[in-house]
């Protein structure tokens, strides 16, 4: 532990206000959201093999991002705030889609719990449609950190975007044909599934559309996915500049925190 809080004491460069504030906030919700699960854990109403899953999906999700909130870093750019070999861009994505894909479960997961009460089998099926964008969206996450093609980051978002709106029909559904705490609960799914929505079109996907641009204006080159491999263990760029980080700290944000918040509340979800 004295090794690891030397090599980050040396590994920060002077961050500028902006990024210290920012970066503390991100430490401080990392303790609450750990904090936050284990009190779920151990006095939340954790019901039947629906709940325990949720509840182990939503640990692994919890945990992830309490690491990534220590070592912030943004993946094509290699971008780190703590150059540290915990702040490795390959090891946080393979964490990431680890607990992507377990966030994804959950939705699915909640979906076919709704689907459940309401009484409908065939929304309980195609509930699992929902994880399976996310799933492939992890593939094109991976080709774009590893060649640098800010193109297929968007693809990536744009996968995610088509699974929630997936998610907010089956909802849809539910809402119009269930009463009581299921119908509330739909409804509150299927605003947030298309606040969701709204947000990657109207910013996620235009970022990476711009920053794919202006690649292609500074003739970026591409890399292999071999040479990108090994690129993204190694090579960390390290920045304390608010202007470098103010972008990607408009979804780093809410995703470490209202992402987490919306994991852990669906452990309480009452089990089909």
């Amino acid at each position: 532990m004295s090794s690891l809080r030397h090599e980050m004491s040396i590994g920060v460069v002077q961050p500028d206000a902006k990024v210290l504030s920012w970066w503390r906030t991100l430490r401080a919700l990392a303790v609450l959201n750990v904090c936050l699960w284990l009190a779920v854990l151990h006095f939340g109403p954790i019901n039947g093999v629906h709940g325990g899953l949720q509840l182990a999906l939503s640990g692994v999700y919890v945990l992830v991002c309490a690491y990534r909130s220590m070592f912030p870093r943004v993946d094509l750019e290699r971008l780190v705030v703590v150059d540290t070999r915990l702040s490795s861009i390959f090891l946080g994505r393979a964490a990431a889609t680890v607990a992507e894909i377990c966030f994804a479960m959950q939705l699915g997961l909640l979906v076919h719990q709704l689907g459940a009460h309401a009484g409908m089998p065939w929304v309980q099926t195609a509930a699992w449609v929902v994880p399976v964008f996310m799933v492939v969206a992890q593939c094109f996450c991976w080709h774009s950190v590893l060649t640098l093609n800010h193109i297929t980051q968007a693809v990536e978002s744009l996968l995610w975007a088509a699974g929630f709106s997936w998610m907010a029909a089956l909802l849809a559904v539910i809402a119009l044909d269930s009463s009581g705490w299921v119908n509330t609960l739909a409804i509150f799914g299927i605003l947030g599934s298309v606040s969701f929505v709204a947000y990657v079109l109207g910013v996620d996907v235009p970022m990476y559309w711009r920053r794919y641009q202006h690649g292609r204006a500074r003739g970026q080159t591409y890399m292999r996915l071999d040479q990108g491999a090994r690129d993204a263990w190694h090579r960390r760029v390290q920045s304390g500049s608010w202007s470098a980080w103010k972008a990607d700290a408009l979804w780093l944000t809410p995703y470490f925190s209202l992402g987490v918040w919306i994991s852990i509340a669906m452990v309480c979800v009452p089990g089909g």
